[in-house]
C-alpha cells in the first residue's frame, strides 16, 4: 500500500506540556518505496506520568524519539527515516540536535530520565530553532529558582537581543509599573477586562500592557495619578507593590510595625505589616523595610512566586 508523505518531528518531552515538536528542525522526505509505516503509537501521557512510569515514558519515547538514535537518522526496525539527505544539507541545526539527543537520551530506559534531564534536552533543541527556553543571565542569581518557575508558567518574560539571540531577564534591573502589573495579573490568572478604552492619557491602544493595566484598575489593585496618567514606564516601589498584593489578597495586619522606617500613619503601613506577617515580603537585616526603594525584577519575581506557591 502506498504511504502518504508525512512529517515526523524531532520531538522531545517538555515539562508542562505533553510533547514539543520542533518542526523547523526536522522534516520527513521519504521515498515512495520505503517500508510499511510503523503502527501508530499510543497518545503521549502527561509529563508528570511520564517521569514516574517507565512504561509510559517508553511509549512517548517510541512515538517521538526512537528513530533519532538510529545511525545517521535512518530509522530502526519498523521506524522510517526521519530526514532525507536533502533536508540534512538544508538544515544546519540537524547535526547538532541529532548529536546532542543521541548522547543524552538513553535508548533502553527513557522513562528513567529525571524531569530536569528531559527539560534540558528540550530546551537545547528549542534553542537551536531560535525559540527562547530560558534566561541566559540567571544561572548564578539568588532568585534563579523563582524566575525559572515563573518563566515556565508563562507568567513573566524577558528581553531578547536580536543580534545574539540571547534572552535575558535582567534580574537586578528595577521593574516598571507596567511590567509588574502584567506579571501579577498573569500569575493571579485574573479575568482580563473587555474594556477597550483607557482612562489614562499615556496608555494607548497599541500597548501590550493596556489590557493588564485596565484589568488591575478594575479589580481595584492599583490607581493612576490625578493628572489622568498611569506612568507605565515608571519604576515601582516596595511600598506600592505591598499595597497591590495586600488589596489582592485582602490581607490585614496584626500588631504594630517592626520596621524602623515605617512610621505610624504611613500610607502603606498596614499593607507592609500584613505582607511581612504573611511571609510574602521581608525587610532588611538592619530592621528597615525601605518602602520607597524601587523593587528589582528578581525581587518582584520572588514575591509573586511566594504568592502563587504558598508554603503550607
Amino acid at each position: 500500500m502506498k504511504r502518504k508523505r508525512t512529517k515526523h518531528h524531532l520531538s522531545i518531552l517538555l515539562l508542562g506540556a505533553a510533547v514539543f515538536s520542533c518542526g523547523g528542525l526536522l522534516l520527513v522526505d521519504e521515498p515512495e518505496s520505503s517500508a510499511a509505516a510503523a503502527p501508530e503509537a499510543p497518545s503521549a501521557p502527561s509529563a508528570a506520568a511520564t517521569t514516574k512510569d517507565p512504561d509510559k515514558g517508553k511509549a512517548v519515547y517510541e512515538k517521538n524519539c526512537l528513530a533519532c538514535h538510529a545511525a545517521d537518522g535512518r530509522g530502526a526496525g519498523s521506524y522510517p527515516s526521519l530526514v532525507s539527505e536533502r533536508m540534512k544539507k538544508n538544515l544546519g541545526t540537524y547535526d547538532k540536535a541529532y548529536e546532542y539527543i543521541s548522547r543524552n537520551m538513553p535508548q533502553n530506559a527513557p522513562g528513567s530520565l529525571r524531569e530536569d534531564e528531559y527539560k534540558a534536552v528540550a530546551d537545547y533543541v528549542l534553542s537551536l530553532n531560535g525559540t527562547a527556553s530560558g534566561f541566559s543571565d540567571i544561572d548564578r542569581h539568588w532568585a534563579r529558582k523563582e524566575i525559572a518557575e515563573l518563566m515556565n508558567q508563562k507568567y513573566i518574560d524577558g528581553f531578547t537581543d536580536l543580534q545574539t539571540g540571547r534572552t535575558e531577564f535582567k534580574p537586578d534591573q528595577s521593574i516598571t509599573r507596567a511590567e509588574f502589573i502584567r506579571y501579577f495579573v498573569k500569575a493571579k490568572k485574573l479575568f482580563l477586562s473587555n474594556t477597550a478604552a483607557s482612562e489614562f492619557t499615556d496608555v494607548s491602544g497599541s500597548q501590550e500592557d493596556k489590557v493588564y493595566i485596565i484589568t488591575a484598575v478594575e479589580y481595584g489593585l492599583i490607581n493612576g495619578y490625578p493628572d489622568q496618567t498611569f506612568r507605565p514606564a515608571n519604576h515601582i516601589s516596595r511600598a506600592e507593590i505591598a499595597a497591590i498584593i495586600a488589596r489582592s489578597e485582602m490581607l490585614k495586619p496584626d500588631g504594630e510595625s517592626i520596621f524602623s522606617d515605617v512610621p505610624p500613619g504611613f500610607w502603606a503601613g498596614d499593607a507592609i505589616r500584613a505582607l511581612q506577617q504573611a511571609h510574602l515580603f521581608d525587610g532588611y537585616e538592619d530592621g528597615t523595610f525601605r518602602p520607597d526603594q524601587y523593587m528589582t525584577r528578581a525581587e518582584a519575581a520572588a514575591v509573586i512566586y511566594r504568592l502563587v506557591h504558598p508554603v503550607a
